[in-house]
């Protein structure tokens, strides 16, 4: 990287000392301590004055002293990187997970029609990569190198999907590109979201919430892609039966690329959060008992080559634990129903009255059908449960269910709170009913 020797660099006018940095720059001046950031090209400010040429490497007093200023252009649009992300990089990575991670081996292994390791890359060969949204991925490579890497994964799982369903190249290279850059808006939020040991706050929750609106915003500016590419970034936290975000879009209103791409990064975090205990039977069971939430033709390209029938052996306590979790799956029910406006108001068409209470009882109307279906209603333990007791296997089974149930029930209250933030400040009978549900819901064993 050719580099010219460190400039003086004027202080930006803020007698105030006001100017503070933004997520995404703090990530910026972490990198700067490890890698070699240059600017690309020079850097002028709004009136004209150029404050540094091009090539020039940055250390984090210079990075910092130049974005005080006001320039002509953002300036993390004017910087490179030591070992930019690039296609053959990306085409690298990819060939190696295809190699070594059990999804990808998987998906490999597909006896039915297998989709081959070129097939799969070949995408990402053909994509385009803006030198900004290049900066970004080796920014995310740097600094939070497990998000880089589930990038890599939703976009190959992507490919995937679209090979199996017989799409064309080009829209498969718009795959690609899709899932590569789904989680950039993350890079402009506080990373707090990435402790799991830390529960999220409301305000964090619904910050989370716009990391989809940021990425498409992000993917669009550069203009070297398809409209559906950005489209579908919004889309990849949406579901089928509108119980997702950032908009709560549902069925055929998410676009064919957001479906392939909604479920491509549920597979990914599935692999990637159960990685060693159960993975595939996971998913596998995700997917039929939520079946309403994910699009039925693409979960059909998968649910064949899952094992779900490859339960690990249980143990002792696999038993109390179906039992626990089932209590509680039936206390947030019956608390609920308790809780329950009678009869309830319709949504108010001028705001937001009503309109959480209306989504707790859709969604969870639809989640006691998927429990009926698969046996795991807690009206139905009692007579199922003797049945599982010398099932080692069965009981596994039904800990994942009702696991998957529980979760499902965690996930409609943190919609509630990302949806809908300001309920708690409402006086509406129906919104303090949801309030109280959500809020025993998330208490200690639903207390």
């Amino acid at each position: 990287m050719v580099t010219s020797a460190a400039p003086e660099i004027p202080d930006a006018p803020d007698p105030e000392n006001t100017w503070a940095p933004t997520h995404y720059q703090r990530a910026i001046l972490a990198v700067c301590e490890r890698r070699a950031v240059s600017t690309a090209k020079a850097v002028f400010t709004n009136t004209g004055i150029k404050l540094v040429e091009g090539g020039v490497r940055l250390n984090q007093d210079m990075y910092w002293r130049l974005a005080r200023h006001d320039l002509r252009a953002p300036l993390e649009e004017l910087l490179t990187i030591e070992d930019l992300v690039s296609t053959s990089s990306l085409v690298e990575l990819a060939r190696e997970q295809c190699q070594h991670e059990p999804l990808l081996h998987l998906l490999a292994q597909d006896g039915r029609n297998a989709i081959p390791t070129s097939a799969l890359v070949a995408p990402l060969q053909a994509m385009s990569l803006p030198r900004p949204l290049a900066f970004m991925l080796s920014v995310m490579r740097e600094q939070f190198p497990e998000q880089y890497t589930h990038a890599m994964h939703v976009a190959l799982v992507a490919i995937y999907l679209g090979a199996r369903a017989n799409w064309s190249k080009g829209e498969c290279t718009s795959l690609a590109a899709a899932g590569l850059l789904h989680d950039i808006g993350t890079l402009h939020i506080d990373p707090v979201w990435l402790d799991s040991t830390r529960k999220l706050t409301g305000p964090e929750r619904e910050q989370l919430a716009k990391h989809p609106i940021i990425a498409a915003q992000l993917v669009n500016a550069c203009e070297v892609y398809p409209r559906s590419v950005a489209v579908a970034i919004l889309e990849h936290h949406e579901r089928m039966d509108g119980s997702g975000y950032p908009r709560g879009t549902r069925a055929t209103q998410i676009s064919p690329l957001g479906q392939v791409l909604l479920l491509a990064e549920v597979v990914a975090a599935f692999f990637e959060k159960y990685a060693n205990d159960g993975a595939a039977v996971r998913l596998s069971l995700t997917l039929r008992l939520g079946h309403h939430k994910f699009p039925a033709d693409l979960a059909q390209l998968l649910l064949p080559i899952l094992p779900a029938n490859n339960i690990q052996t249980g143990n002792a306590n696999d038993l109390q634990q179906v039992q626990h979790i089932s209590a509680q799956i039936e206390r947030a029910l019956a608390h609920w129903s308790q809780l329950q406006p009678e009869p309830q108001a319709p949504p108010d068409a001028q705001g937001d009255s009503g309109q959480a209470s209306v989504f707790i009882t859709q969604r969870i109307q639809a989640l006691q059908r998927s429990l009926f279906d698969a046996g795991c209603h807690p009206e139905q333990q009692g007579e199922l449960i003797p049945l599982l007791q010398d099932d080692t296997q069965g009981l596994k089974e039904m800990l994942f269910l009702v696991r998957e149930a529980m979760w499902q029930l965690q996930s409609i209250a943190n919609t509630v709170t990302t949806r809908w933030p300001r309920i708690a400040s409402s006086s509406d009978a129906s919104d303090i009913a949801v309030c109280q549900w959500r809020d025993a819901l998330v208490a200690p064993d639903g207390d």
